[in-house]
C-alpha cells in the first residue's frame, strides 16, 4: 500500500508542476469497468477531461468523477489506531456505493495513456448492517458492553483524501489505456482503495470508523467524448 501511494504521488506532484507551461487543448473521455480478485469487486465508472500543455502535448493533467462500488463477501475491518487493542468488527459481507471528485494525470505515448489518479473527496452510501465487535484481552472499555455482539453500522458517508488518511473510503489507480480506434479503447491497471464503515455507537477509544484497504487488478473499456 506504501509503494502504491508514492507511484500516484509522485506522478500527482509532476502534474503540479506541469500547471506552470501554457495549456491547450481539453480531451474528455469515461471509462467502464471493473476490478476483482478474491471475492471482492470493485466496479467503477469515471469521466475524466484532460488539459495538455501547448509545450508538451503528451503530457496531460487532469480531474473528473469516479462512481463506485464495493461488494465482498466475509470480512474483517479495524479502527484505526488496532496495534494494541486488536478491536475488530466483523461481516458477514459488505456493499457500499460510492462518487468522488479526482485528481489525475498521464502521459500519453504512441496510442497509450499511462498514468494514475486518486480520490480527492466524496460521499459513500449503502445498506446498514450488523458488525459483530470483537476484542480479545481482559480490559475493558467504554464499549465493554458491545463486546462479541453485532453493531450497526453504514458505510461512512464524508470522505476526504483517502489516498492519504485512514478511515476513508475511496480509490486510486495507475493504469495504462491503449486506444483501438480513435472511438474506442482499453485500459488495464490496478486500484488501491479503503472501505470504511461507521458505527451508531461509539466503541473503544471513542472509535466509529472502521475499515481495510484492498488493492484488486482493473479492466475497463473507454470511449472519447470529444477530441
Amino acid at each position: 500500500m506504501k509503494s502504491f501511494r508514492l507511484i500516484v504521488l509522485f506522478i500527482l506532484v509532476g502534474s503540479i508542476q506541469g500547471f506552470t507551461q501554457s495549456l491547450s487543448r481539453v480531451t474528455s473521455g469515461v471509462d467502464l469497468g471493473l476490478g476483482y480478485q478474491e471475492e471482492e469487486w470493485v466496479p467503477a465508472a469515471l469521466y475524466h477531461q484532460e488539459l495538455s500543455l501547448a509545450n508538451f502535448q503528451w503530457f496531460r493533467i487532469g480531474w473528473g468523477v469516479r462512481t463506485w462500488g464495493y461488494y465482498a463477501g466475509r470480512t474483517n475491518l479495524t479502527p484505526k489506531d488496532n496495534a494494541l487493542s486488536r478491536d475488530t468488527l466483523e461481516f458477514g459481507r459488505l456493499s457500499a456505493n460510492g462518487a468522488s471528485f479526482v485528481l489525475g494525470a498521464n502521459v500519453r505515448l504512441w496510442r497509450f495513456d499511462i498514468g494514475a489518479n486518486t480520490d480527492l473527496f466524496g460521499i459513500a452510501f449503502g445498506l446498514r448492517r450488523n458488525g459483530l465487535y470483537t476484542k480479545p484481552g481482559f480490559s475493558e472499555g467504554e464499549g465493554a458492553k458491545y463486546y462479541n455482539a453485532y453493531v450497526k453500522s453504514n458505510p461512512s458517508t464524508l470522505n476526504f483524501l483517502p489516498l492519504a488518511l485512514d478511515n476513508q473510503n475511496g480509490n486510486s489507480e495507475v493504469f495504462v489505456r491503449y486506444w483501438i480506434t480513435d472511438r474506442f479503447g482499453v485500459k488495464l491497471g490496478y486500484t488501491s482503495g479503503r472501505i470504511t464503515y461507521a458505527t451508531e455507537a461509539k466503541l473503544d477509544n471513542g472509535q466509529k470508523r472502521f475499515s481495510k484497504t484492498y488493492g484488486v487488478p482493473y479492466f475497463a473499456l473507454s470511449f472519447p467524448l470529444y477530441n
